[in-house]
Order: C-alpha cells, then structure tokens, then sequence
C-alpha cells in the first residue's frame, strides 16, 4: 500500500503491453527445486527478474525466461510492473527505476519493430522519475533521477536519437547543478566530500549491476574504492559484482572487507552466507546466516527472508527437521510461496526418511 502522501505524484507510466498471464503463487511442486538454484544467464550474470523478491516480478520474469523464443510483450510488462514499484512511501526505489529501464532494453532489443516503443518507454519513464523527484524534493530523490537520466542516455536505443539524448542531457545537468547546490547548502559537514563522491559512484554501479552490466559496475565500485576505501556499501556491491563474474573467492574477500567495516552488518552476514549456499558450502554457509539471524534488527520482511536462507542451507545438508522450523519460522514471519514449498518439500523428505530408515537420519 503506497503512503498517502503518493497520491499527490503522478503514477508510473505504462505501456499496457500484457505479457502471458502467470501465477505469482507459483507451483509448489516445483518451486523448492528452483529455489535451490540461482537463475543466472549464460553470461553468468544474475537474472535481475526471476529472482526479484517480489512474487508478481519473479513468477513474470520466470516464465519471460522459460520461453523457447523470447516475448517483447512479457518485458513492456515487466518494465510496467517495475515502474509501479518504483514509488513506495514516498520514495524512489533505485532498485525498480534499474529494472523498469532493463526491461524496456530488453524488450526493444527482442525486434526490430519494438525499438521505438521501447524508446518512447524508457523516456516517458525518466521524465516521469525526474517529475516525482522534484516534487519530493530530497536530495536522495534527485540523485536517482539524475542516475536515470545517465543512464536511459547512453542505452542504443536512445542514442541512435540525438534529440532525445540531448534532451535527457539537459535534464541531467540541471539536477546535477541543483544536487550541487543542496550540497553546498548542507550545514552537516561531518560528511566529506571524498565520502559523498563514493556513494555517488556507489549509487551509479548498482543501477549498471542491475541492469546486467557487470563489468562497468565493477569498474564504477572499484572507483568508489579508490576514493573512500572504507566505503562499506562499496564493498558489498563490489561483492555482488563479482559474484556474477564468477569469481566467487574475491567475492567472499570482498564481503569480509565489508565486514571488518561493519562487523555487525546482518545484510552482509546474510549474503556471504546465501554465497557460501550458492558454492555449496552449506556449513560455512550456517555459521554466517546464524550469525546474520543472532545480530539482525532488520524488519520482519528481511527477517524472513534470513530465516528461508538459513531453512534451504539446513535443507542441502539434509538437516530436514531444522530446515521445516527455519522455514516455518519465515513463514510465520512474512508467508511466502517460497517457505510453503520448503516446509512442504521438508515435510516429503521427513516422511521418505521414516518410510525407509536405511536411507538415513532427518
């Protein structure tokens, strides 16, 4: 549910483009074998959609990617999902505003008579994002806006249109001029200016790491590392970009970095230990997302989602029983189709042990 105070912003353009009806309960049977995998492209890259937290992106995403040939139709809808999400409680999502322009990409690079619907998209979006901004007002709200317009700029389909590039040019200055001002403007100088360049750059990676552009986000947070080396968000993302490159003991390196910055940062413990999962070190794995659980005051949303980290670890070593608990216990704290499909495959497991002790012990 928006805040109220959403209702005085213009909504989130559309396309109304309908990709293939989906049901974002997905279907249990095999949902806790797909979520024992990471959906990743054959690039290595990380799916941005099939593995959103929400249930309307993911199950939307999963079927744009199970297609034998891919659908323009099925990313108008999901760039039309993401835009919706982009403005929540007042706020501007940096994570939906990089999903809303990688989903109009997409669907433009599908065919060649998508192009310029996907284009007129991708503008209509940036100019919307910069209209709610400034009627926001918050420094953290134009930041993004002008991120947006950066990055719509430089994407082919814009490109290939001077007018148009120069047009979201002009719109990026003038935010840029206007962030330049609040900056200055700021009485709080306990921040400097080292530190608030990095977390532009920061800022700049993650929107690129979202979008699949891997390589420039990781030269975009290596440069955030240069200029503030104790940029803890820095080296978390730097993590995650490294994680889609493949090089997963640097990315294990790198969240250590970010833990010896914030050795009490739950989100950090949590996503080394989802990686540890993800290499199938379920052990190592444990000892991070316990300690995540032990130290985290995060809502009961992130909390959930800890404890589905923690159930699917358990569940690879076979640790059936504690596995349904930790999943009962994110259920209990935010249902999901995710922890239904746990319990209910813990709960097949546990029975298959019984029925056949020679098997093993639950």
């Amino acid at each position: 549910m928006s805040a109220r105070e959403d209702t005085y912003l213009p909504p989130a353009p559309q396309t109304d483009r309908a990709g293939q009806a989906t049901n974002t309960d997905d279907d249990e049977a095999g949902l806790w074998s797909q979520i024992l995998s990471v959906f990743r492209d054959i690039s290595g890259s990380f799916d941005p959609f099939a593995n959103d937290g929400n249930p309307a992106v993911r199950a939307l995403g999963r079927t744009a990617r199970q297609r034998r040939q891919p659908h323009s139709d099925d990313y108008f809808s999901l760039g039309d999902l993401c835009a919706r999400l982009t403005l929540r409680d007042s706020r501007l999502s940096k994570t939906y505003i990089a999903k809303t322009i990688a989903a109009y990409t997409r669907a433009g690079q599908i065919g060649q008579d998508e192009r310029r619907a996907a284009r007129v998209a991708l503008v209509t979006f940036a100019q919307w994002v910069v209209d709610v901004a400034r009627a926001l007002g918050s420094y953290d709200a134009l930041r993004d806006a002008a991120l947006a317009c950066e990055r719509i700029q430089q994407i082919d389909l814009v490109a290939q249109k001077p007018a148009e590039q120069e047009h979201l040019r002009e719109i990026e200055l003038r935010l840029r001029e206007q962030l330049s001002r609040l900056a200055e403007s700021d009485t709080d100088t306990s921040v400097p200016a080292a530190k608030r360049e990095s977390q532009l750059l920061c800022d700049q990676g993650q929107m690129l790491l979202r979008q699949n552009q891997t390589k420039e986000a990781f030269e975009v947070f290596e440069r955030a590392l240069q200029t503030d080396e104790g940029n803890h968000s820095a080296w978390l993302w730097r993590a995650m970009a490294l994680t889609d490159m493949g090089r997963f003991d640097d990315a294990l390196a790198s969240y250590d970095h970010a833990l010896q910055i914030e050795p009490d940062n739950a989100r950090v413990w949590n996503s080394k230990g989802a990686l540890l999962t993800e290499l199938g070190r379920a052990e190592a794995a444990l000892t991070c997302l316990n300690r995540a659980l032990e130290i985290s005051a995060s809502s009961t949303k992130v909390k959930a989602v800890f404890w589905l980290n923690k159930g699917k670890a358990l569940f690879i070593l076979r640790r059936y029983r504690d596995s349904r608990d930790a999943l009962v216990r994110s259920y209990q704290l935010d249902p999901s189709p995710e922890s239904a499909a746990g319990i209910a495959a813990c709960r097949e497991q546990i029975e298959f042990v019984a029925a056949s002790p020679a098997v093993g012990t639950a």
